[in-house]
């Protein structure tokens, strides 16, 4: 049964500050004191993507050991923000149309962008930040400096990674605190618990991320399963086959034959995810043909029996709950691993031109498949082997995925956190 896709978000929206949500599935540990009266008053920037943001709070569960009466606040794109907004240890959240900003400056309406620019910086000036933490590229946050935090920390791996760049940018020089590609450890978790460092803090043990979701979305995924059929209580997966990169992703066909065989024991299964977003003009070719394929209908055509389809359904936060309830996910290397084991639900992960070392969840309760190949672990969004043929992700079968989802799904039972 299919979903009827949710109402689009507004385009564009002004920089907001909003109070986080109180989750229902986490116990909150948030600033006991006005954010005047704070010890600490810092901001932390990762406007997007959501698996990234989710790497980045173990780093909050740090600082609120640390400081536990600090406010934190963490700036995200509206699209991204309810990977954060319902976290337990947030404190403010600031919400950003990455869109808007680089739109203006496209139209050439300088102006426009400096006197909007000028007025955020002024407003989180007189917020009195002490402590700002960038986890943005070198060249991207502009708009931020000067927001006059005494302590600034910049994490600048992912402009020298996409841009090949052989020396660090001049505008990492205005951080206090820069590390770029010769400083950071290989895992992206780690790579932010850097700011530690700076800060004389210790690193955790403890490298768990946390998401929360509200009874609202609880509720919401309730209603979802009861229309599907599927009572409370009962075992289901969650399927996850596409993800931002075509690079990423598993052939739609194996995912169909993992699909059949675990409904053939008895396993009722979700396909999740969203449509491609609209093709533009200026992306032709076989390249881009990649990029803009509806995998998950085409995972849902091919099925035997009649599957149960979640796309453009749920919000991230009810996926979230969603996830929370599953027995299982299985995914690329994308939004649902990361969420998987925030929520201590078990996965399998499928990697590919991304190494598990880089990006693979550092605690929970998962297996990631991968495969060395001569090419890899290239971290391209396209295939750039001479046969195109995306061998990284091929050379992993279906019956290693249906040989590591029966391990997780016959394994005794853990108690979640």
């Amino acid at each position: 049964m299919e979903v009827q896709p949710a109402k689009a978000k507004p385009t564009s929206q002004p920089p907001r500050f909003s109070p986080p949500l109180t989750p229902c599935n986490v116990p909150v540990r948030r600033c006991p004191v006005s954010r005047e009266e704070a010890s600490h008053r810092i901001l932390i920037m990762r406007v997007g993507a959501n698996g990234d943001i989710l790497m980045g709070t173990p780093l909050l569960s740090a600082l609120r050991q640390a400081y536990p009466t600090a406010h934190l606040t963490w700036l995200a794109d509206f699209k991204h923000l309810e990977a954060i907004d319902a976290n337990p240890y947030i404190d403010e959240l600031i919400g950003w149309d990455d869109r808007y900003w680089k739109r203006t400056l496209r139209k050439l309406r300088y102006p426009l962008w400096l006197w909007r620019a000028l007025g955020f910086r002024r407003e989180l000036r007189r917020r009195g930040y002490d402590i700002f933490i960038s986890f943005q590229p070198e060249e991207w946050p502009t708009v931020l400096y000067g927001v006059g935090a005494a302590t600034t920390i910049g994490i600048f791996d992912t402009f020298r990674r996409f841009n090949r760049a052989a020396r660090t940018s001049p505008l990492s020089r205005r951080y206090r605190y820069a590390y770029t590609d010769s400083d950071l450890p290989p895992h992206r978790t780690d790579q932010y618990l850097l700011s530690l460092r700076a800060l004389g803090l210790p690193q955790p043990s403890d490298k768990r991320m946390q998401l929360g979701y509200t009874e609202q979305d609880a509720a919401a995924v309730s209603r979802f399963l009861a229309q599907n059929h599927l009572p409370s209580g009962a075992r289901f997966v969650v399927v996850a086959p596409q993800t931002t990169w075509p690079t990423r992703n598993w052939p739609p066909e194996r995912y169909v034959e993992v699909v059949d065989a675990l409904a053939r024991q008895g396993d009722r299964v979700v396909v999740v995810g969203n449509s491609p977003r609209p093709r533009p003009r200026r992306k032709r070719g076989a390249e881009h043909d990649e990029e803009f394929r509806d995998v998950v209908q085409e995972v849902a055509a091919g099925l035997q029996s009649p599957p149960i389809v979640a796309q453009d359904a749920l919000t991230f936060r009810q996926l979230a709950a969603l996830i929370d309830r599953a027995a299982l996910v299985i995914s690329g290397d994308t939004g649902p691993m990361h969420m998987a084991a925030a929520l201590d639900t078990p996965y399998v992960s499928l990697f590919g031109p991304t190494a598990p070392e880089w990006y693979a969840p550092q605690a929970g309760r998962g297996i990631a498949l991968a495969h060395p190949v001569p090419c890899g672990p290239c971290d391209q969004k396209f295939c750039r082997n001479e046969a195109r043929d995306h061998r990284c992700m091929r050379l992993i079968t279906p019956s290693e995925v249906l040989r590591a989802t029966d391990s997780l799904l016959n394994a005794e039972p853990l108690l979640k956190s």
